[in-house]
């Protein structure tokens, strides 16, 4: 226990870190609070609109749903089709705000029952379209055919969903905006990785790691000591992370209505197959990051283990999260090719976005496995090599 304490002062309980976990904390509960701010204006105009939208949560109102799409396409003409654009010029309007949001839900209603457009690459979605595509296969006698078992699967979990229905969920748009974009790698891993980065780099720099190493210790005891502190410093990390966002996130709302909603009001997760309520998909999105976080920290850990510096290990390291995030942002031509390299790269497998935000399947064995279970599973899988990598690659490390 105290070689565990020892080594997470190293990484942790030093006034160096300590320091720069306060700067962090700031800077994401500043990020957390602007966002909200960015979209909903003042906590008047917040009120105002809960208040607005109340009458309007539920299933859709074909004679609201005209009015909104008035009041957006006189929006539109006059500030442009970018939502973002339109956010920030009527954030201080709560009824050109609740006609904006119910135009959107509007658009979801649709694309429910009718799908995406037949040209899309997207990965097909709809319940009409979905339909359409199972008679095909149907016609061409291909009910055996993987692609058949996926789509009927996810008709069969879409009609079990139900309609979308609309509800004031604008605290939780904005936590997962902040839990689900990958400006979040950039706040998170690479404060994370100069943070776990000396963990071996730093005795190997000064020579001391073959001493320790051969202590009456015993090379696996320290070992495990670094490995816990990794883990224990990666969660922490993560945690002040994800608190920061959402208290701070919380204030301009000063409510957490919409937290009983189905994440399918959401937007982002419109597409989401996934029966989560807003509260349960923050835990579980809180859980996937710390998850995500500790796999990521032991990466880094295991460079540190091979290098000889924290500069080089700092870099190799960021190289990895950045060839990753590179290569999602490539175009569907090259990323088809690569496809499991991006579905299973820290760009795509760490945003909660990509691994929830649909209903991805991957054939194993015959058998039809989710995006979330199957990225558990390839984590895991590296989790165990990652330390096994870690522990042989000490073993020759001790002196003679």
């Amino acid at each position: 226990m105290s070689l565990y304490r020892f080594e997470l002062g190293k990484l942790l309980l030093n006034k160096k870190t300590i320091s720069l976990l306060v700067c962090l904390f700031v800077l994401y509960s500043l990020i957390g609070f602007a966002t909200s701010l960015f979209l909903i204006g003042s906590g008047d105009s917040y009120r105002v609109y809960e208040e607005l939208a109340a009458d309007y949560e539920g299933s859709l109102d074909a004679e609201k749903a005209a009015w909104a799409k008035k009041v957006y396409e006189e929006i539109s003409t006059r500030y442009g089709t970018d939502s973002r654009m339109i956010a920030r010029s009527i954030k201080d309007q709560p009824e050109t705000m609740l006609a904006l949001k119910y135009n959107e839900f509007a658009g979801r209603v649709d694309e429910y029952w009718n799908g995406t457009p037949p040209e899309s690459a997207e990965e097909p979605y709809g319940i009409a379209l979905l339909q359409l595509k199972l008679e095909e296969l149907e016609e061409q006698e291909k009910q055996s055919t993987f692609e058949y078992k996926k789509l009927s699967d996810s008709l069969k979990i879409l009609t079990a969903l139900g309609e979308p229905k609309f509800a004031n969920i604008l605290l939780w748009e904005n936590l997962f905006v902040n839990w689900g974009e990958h400006l979040m790698q950039f706040l998170l891993f690479v404060p994370l990785t100069f943070i776990i980065a000396p963990v071996f780099a730093v005795e190997r720099e000064t020579g001391m790691d073959h001493l320790i190493l051969s202590s009456r210790s015993g090379r696996r005891k320290i070992v495990t000591a670094k490995l816990l502190s990794i883990l224990t410093a990666s969660v922490a990390f993560v945690v002040l992370y994800v608190a920061a966002t959402f208290i701070f996130g919380f204030l301009p709302h000063a409510s957490l209505h919409g937290w009983d909603a189905a994440i399918q009001s959401i937007p982002t997760y419109a597409r989401s197959m996934f029966g989560f309520k807003a509260w349960q998909f923050a835990v579980i999105g809180a859980a996937w990051m710390i998850f995500t976080g500790a796999v990521y920290s032991l990466i880094v850990g295991l460079v540190s283990s091979r290098m000889k510096s924290q500069r080089g290990t700092v870099g190799v390291s960021l190289a990895i999260l950045f060839i990753n995030v590179g290569l999602a942002a490539l175009g569907d031509a090259v990323t088809q090719r690569i496809q499991p390299l991006v579905d299973f790269g820290l760009a795509n497998v760490t945003l909660i976005k990509e691994v929830f935000g649909g209903f991805k399947f991957f054939d194993v064995f015959g058998m039809n496995i989710s995006y979330p279970v199957m990225a558990l599973l390839v984590l895991g899988v590296m989790t165990l090599l990652i330390i096994f990598g870690i522990y042989q690659g000490q073993k020759g490390r001790t002196a003679a």
